[in-house]
């Protein structure tokens, strides 16, 4: 199969981000069987060996290179087309003649339109940003941005009704994403496939420091920086009453203000940009994900499940990861159960390796890159052999 993936980020590892991570595990387990031809976004902000990166597993790779990054954010927005994108994807189009067309990224959508395409399209959004800009208004601190937020989510579900119609498929990654766009797309059309792990780049070696608490991420992300202040705030203080050596270390790039603020109590640890996450997860004799919002299958509940790290979690952090409490992690989603959650994994080592190794196993059945890239391929199928998509008005 041909096939012309377009990408809203050059995809590389290794990543953390969903836009890179995603299509570059994709594009690196299914070149062995396809025929992979690239068409990348670029704001000028990834290294040299970033950029290089895809050209080891494509046909062929072109950059289309934009330095208006608020123009090109309000269009992700609201759908609209950049013109010289659109020409530079049918350019490709007209070139390659691929069999399929692979979009990354919900604001790609109205190429799906706007390109005169014989080839079925599929849509590749992760999450509905409705949805997502919907449940952050709900926790912004101030009125305005409260405002601002349900805007931009009314906005979002406009574009989801006028775009993603023209997909032959729309692939989300958690049951929760799929309903949401469920008055969009037809039910048919939409797919879910969970995130993927690496399992030889995390490996398993758990080596936990006594008392360590791990949380890992983008620090700047709205639902990340509010786990973080509120574990600290809200649950650290009845932790260390009862555990007086435990600590909580926070992972990740650009910690906001917010977040940097938190390492002046005793027992937090703010540590930036790190250039491994992968020593900071295995060290970790508890990781802590207290997520409150956020949606999508969290690559770092599957890093940490690969890596040996036993979990204590919120439901919504594990949204489109199914774990069963007690066997694969502790789930907790009111503050005192997480408290005691957290608690009790401190002071039991044994149920600290149960926890490990189920988590382990269940990520080798269900996560790897190459029953994703599987499912993936189940979906072009599917899509090559469906009729053009019935348009919801």
């Amino acid at each position: 199969m041909k096939i012309l993936l377009v990408s809203e980020m050059i995809p590389c590892l290794p990543s953390h981000d969903g836009f890179r991570l995603i299509p570059a595990n994709l594009i690196r387990n299914l070149c062995q069987r396809h025929e992979i031809h690239l068409v990348a976004l670029s704001y000028g902000k990834e290294r040299e060996e970033q950029s290089e990166w895809p050209r080891a597993y494509c046909k062929s790779v072109s950059i289309y290179r934009s330095s208006r990054v608020g123009r090109a954010r309000l269009r992700a927005l609201t759908g609209a087309v950049d013109p010289a994108l659109s020409h530079f994807v049918g350019d490709a189009i007209e070139s390659v003649r691929p069999d399929l067309l692979h979009l990354e990224g919900g604001g790609l959508a109205a190429l799906l339109r706007s390109s005169a395409r014989a080839q079925p399209g599929i849509l590749c959004v992760h999450d509905s940003k409705a949805l997502r800009y919907r449940e952050f208004a709900e926790y912004a601190a101030r009125p305005q941005e409260r405002i601002r937020l349900r805007l931009f989510s009314v906005v979002a579900r406009r574009q989801e009704r006028r775009w993603f119609q023209y997909a032959d498929r729309v692939v989300v990654t958690s049951p929760s994403d799929a309903q949401a766009l469920s008055g969009a797309v037809s039910e048919g059309r939409v797919a879910v496939i969970p995130n993927g792990v690496d399992l030889e780049y995390f490996a398993y070696r758990p080596a936990p420091e006594a008392g360590r608490i791990v949380f890992t991420g983008n620090m700047s992300w709205p639902p990340n920086e509010d786990a973080a202040e509120h574990f600290v705030r809200d649950l650290m203080p009845a932790i260390r009453s009862r555990i007086p050596d435990a600590s909580f270390w926070i992972v990740g790039a650009d910690p906001s203000v917010r977040v940097q603020n938190l390492g002046s109590i005793a027992g937090v640890h703010v540590t930036g940009t790190v250039t491994d996450i992968r020593p900071w997860i295995s060290s970790a004799a508890i990781y802590a994900s207290p997520l409150r919002f956020g949606l999508g299958v969290k690559n770092k509940i599957l890093e940490a499940m690969a890596s040996g790290a036993p979990i204590v979690a919120t439901s919504r952090s594990l949204s489109g990861t199914p774990l069963v409490d007690g066997r694969h992690a502790m789930i907790a989603d009111d503050d005192t159960k997480f408290i005691e959650a957290t608690v009790r994994l401190l002071s039991e080592p044994e149920l600290r390796e149960s926890l490990s190794r189920e988590a382990r196993h269940k990520v080798e059945a269900e996560n790897s890159w190459v029953s994703v890239a599987t499912q993936y391929e189940g979906v072009y199928c599917e899509a090559l052999a469906r009729p053009a998509p019935i348009k919801v008005r």
